[in-house]
């Protein structure tokens, strides 16, 4: 019984802990974003450079581009034309 009790304990702590570096990763990106202020007629290269490497990239057209960034709690997909950023198309887990 004390070998199963332990067990659990361990399960929620790893739970914890992959939970709070989740959230720690989501708040991170967020931060990026904030820190970057307004996006809109900022070049891809600078956001890249600033914010890493998007989770998905979507040609909408041969100058048309939207990048998406991915975290558990946290999601922002930004829309370029010719390498100018758009503005934000969506955002999620922002407060």
């Amino acid at each position: 019984m004390k070998t199963l009790a332990t067990l659990v304990l361990y399960g929620v702590a790893a739970s914890l802990l992959l939970a709070l570096v989740y959230a720690a990763k989501a708040i991170r990106l967020r931060n990026r974003f904030r820190r970057l202020g307004p996006l809109q007629g900022r070049s891809m290269d600078h956001i890249l450079e600033f914010a890493g490497k998007p989770n998905h990239r979507v040609r909408l057209a041969p100058d048309r581009e939207v990048l998406e960034w991915r975290r558990v709690g946290f999601h922002i997909a930004v829309a370029f034309t010719d390498g100018v950023c758009d503005g934000v198309t969506y955002v999620e887990g922002q407060p």
